[in-house]
């Protein structure tokens, strides 16, 4: 690709791109000395997969390859931010760190910890790992990837993610690679704003905020996995729990039942006393849930996403459209007893039918029809 044409791809700042002192004659020897290794970084980035794949808590896996224009362009660009910085065709593949890129998917927030031990075990750090947080993360986030050694940095545009640099050998030559942990719902937003914003058009406002506001729904799928998860397993808990109580009292009474029937006491004694366990060995009957048994919707409400929602709604309802309306203790018995009427109504389809077929409803049904044009 031509200079000026690759300028306007990747939305470089010709003039920018001359005061950090690069030269493009430079930039297409690193070219060429990377196509020279990228079956190299092939093989190795493969044995890297396949190793990883070995902790059952990797949903997925996405690998790549560093492509040659994505390598210049990331040259340029950390360049421009730091013109001393000197890369060149002797140190790119050192300076440059993701030529080898590795995802490792995961889809509960709570099992980083697991994949962050096994890579720990298996491969050298270059560097400390990074845990990129967004802001507004609780202090607890952060104390945890700090206790688990890692160097927390915020990320200006929202993105979570940990990242390890590895050092890998193949035939005899030391290559890095990176591996990048996330949630699935991280990934999917990333994925989304890579392709949409960044970082060519990181600097428009709407894109930002629209991709701000899927950032926070993908971080209220996580935690709201996390917390079905955690619900799933103490319900199971519970389950078993149960179980296990009831198959202990059954058994009590069984032996209860052999003793009394060794006591040199009459049958009908015996009766009587073995007719009260039977009553206790039956399982109590199922009783109707109802919202007091649903305490997760408290958590769910308490999310974020969830209270925009809610603060919306009353901010609505508190407004001109919604002025309170007067109404009689009589007219509200009345509206009560139609109201029971009609949900009586609806069980019964000849009923409703007759109804929906009345001349009068059909006529009052054609005048809402009408004011609502």
């Amino acid at each position: 690709m031509e200079e000026h044409n690759f300028f306007d791809t990747y939305n470089i700042d010709p003039l920018k791109f001359d005061r950090s002192g690069l030269k493009w004659e430079t930039l297409k020897e690193i070219s060429d000395s990377y196509s020279t290794i990228k079956t190299d970084l092939e093989f190795s980035g493969k044995q890297i997969l396949e190793q990883i794949l070995h902790t059952n808590y990797v949903h997925s896996i996405n690998y790549r390859i560093k492509k040659d224009e994505h390598l210049i362009e990331k040259i340029i660009r950390k360049t421009i931010q730091n013109p001393s910085r000197n890369i060149n065709p002797e140190n790119y593949k050192s300076e440059i760190t993701d030529l080898m890129g590795i995802r490792a998917i995961h889809l509960f927030k709570e099992d980083w910890i697991h994949i962050h031990n096994y890579i720990k075990e298996t491969w050298d750090f270059i560097e400390q790992p990074i845990a990129y947080v967004r802001n507004g993360d609780s202090k607890r986030i952060l104390d945890y990837y700090k206790d688990n050694n890692c160097q927390v940095e915020e990320h200006p545009y929202g993105y979570r993610s940990v990242h390890y640099v590895l050092k890998t050998v193949y035939k005899k030559k030391e290559y890095f690679a990176e591996i990048q942990v996330r949630t699935i719902f991280e990934e999917a937003w990333g994925e989304i704003d890579h392709a949409i914003r960044y970082p060519y058009h990181a600097d428009k406002e709407l894109l930002f905020r629209l991709s701000s506001i899927l950032n926070r729904i993908a971080g209220s799928a996580d935690e709201l996995g996390t917390y079905i998860r955690y619900l799933k397993s103490q319900t199971e808990r519970t389950e078993k729990d149960y179980t296990r109580e009831i198959n202990n009292k059954n058994s009590i009474i069984d032996n209860l039942k052999k003793q009394i029937n060794s006591l040199g006491i009459a049958n009908d004694e015996k009766f009587s006393i073995t007719e009260k366990l039977d009553q206790l060995e039956k399982e109590p009957e199922e009783t109707q849930s109802n919202t007091e048994d649903l305490p997760w919707l408290d958590s769910v409400i308490q999310t974020p996403l969830f209270k925009n929602i809610y603060s919306r709604i009353e901010e609505i309802t508190k407004s001109e459209q919604f002025k309170p309306i007067e109404i009689s203790e009589n007219d509200l018995q009345i509206i009560q007893n139609a109201q029971s009427g009609l949900f009586k109504m609806l069980q019964d389809p000849d009923k409703l039918k007759a109804l929906l077929s009345n001349e009068q409803v059909t006529k009052l049904i054609g005048q809402i029809d009408e004011n609502n044009k």
